[in-house]
Order: structure tokens, then C-alpha cells, then sequence
């Protein structure tokens, strides 16, 4: 398994998107997402790309943020290579961070 950090202290004021992650030929990842206020207010998206520059929100990925509650995505079978997370500000204050955990596959046979 690998881990990547994607936003670290990023502040929830204003909207953003995280770093980049290149899968590769990995198919299965988790993101997961804190937050350091319970005042926390907003939504949080999944997005995936073919080449870096544009960008597509993943069906049934969008989550409402209420309360500054973690949240986390686990994803199997990813047919496209970048993946990020968005983050659009409603309310409150304070700041989030995003982990991402990929896992490899082994190869049956091989």
C-alpha cells in the first residue's frame, strides 16, 4: 500500500482542489479527509482526468460536509489515471487535510 498526502492544514475558507494523483496502473484508492473545526460547512468531490488537464466529476462522488465531519471515498476498479479531490467553502473556519492510499494488485499466476 502507498500513501500520499493531497492537502495538508489547507484552509476551508475559500474553494480549492488538491494535488494530483497519478495511478498509474493502479484501479484501487481511498482518499480520506479531516477537518480541524466541527464548524466546518461545505462539499467535497472526487474528480478524475485522462491527461492532467481536463478534469470530470465522478458520478456519486459529491459528499455535503456538515459539522466538520471526516469523510472518505474508497474506490475500486478506476479506469481513469489522475484522480483529486475538490473542495467547495460554504461555511466556518479552519482547516482540512486529505490522505490518499493506493493498493496494489497482485498478480495472480504471475
Amino acid at each position: 500500500m502507498k500513501e500520499f498526502q493531497l492537502a495538508s492544514a489547507q484552509s476551508v475558507t475559500s474553494t480549492f482542489n488538491s494535488v494530483q494523483l497519478d495511478l498509474g496502473d493502479m484501479v484501487n484508492f481511498a482518499i480520506q479527509v479531516t477537518f480541524s473545526s466541527a464548524t466546518i460547512n461545505g462539499t467535497l468531490t472526487l474528480e478524475g482526468s485522462l491527461d492532467k488537464d481536463t478534469w470530470t466529476t465522478i458520478p456519486s462522488s459529491t459528499q455535503a460536509v456538515t459539522s466538520g465531519a471526516a469523510h472518505m471515498w474508497s474506490v475500486e476498479k478506476a479506469g481513469y489515471r489522475y484522480v483529486r479531490a475538490s473542495w467547495a467553502y460554504t461555511s466556518g473556519a479552519g482547516t482540512l487535510t486529505m490522505k490518499a492510499f493506493i493498493k496494489e494488485m497482485p498478480i495472480k499466476g504471475a
